[in-house]
């Protein structure tokens, strides 16, 4: 299994078309000052607890600072069997702009 690369755009139209799981790889800190809406924050003390408990038929969209680390991370939940799995460009620092330029 591969993952794709999504961009900021495509991210935000898929969230609005159909549930998906959004997997923050990001460092706990991080994620408590920020994160996307229903974003879970994964990392090396619970990512065997998320991925048994997901549902690995929903499109998973993984995120990181600036887009570069999600991309190994998917690769490896496309490995554990998530069937349709992104890393999105930018990462959350794209996606805290997009917000910028909504408000």
């Amino acid at each position: 299994m591969n993952f794709k690369r999504i961009s900021i755009e495509d991210t935000l139209q898929l969230v609005a078309q159909k549930p998906v799981l959004i997997f923050d790889i990001r460092d706990p800190q991080s994620f408590a000052v920020g994160r996307m809406p229903r974003a879970i924050n994964v990392n090396n003390q619970n990512v065997a607890d998320v991925i048994e408990s997901s549902d690995k038929t929903q499109p998973l969209i993984v995120v990181c600072y600036h887009g570069h680390s999600s991309q190994p991370a998917a690769q490896y939940f496309a490995a554990q069997g998530f069937a349709e799995v992104y890393s999105m460009d930018g990462g959350f620092e794209v996606w805290k702009l997009s917000q910028a330029v909504e408000s």
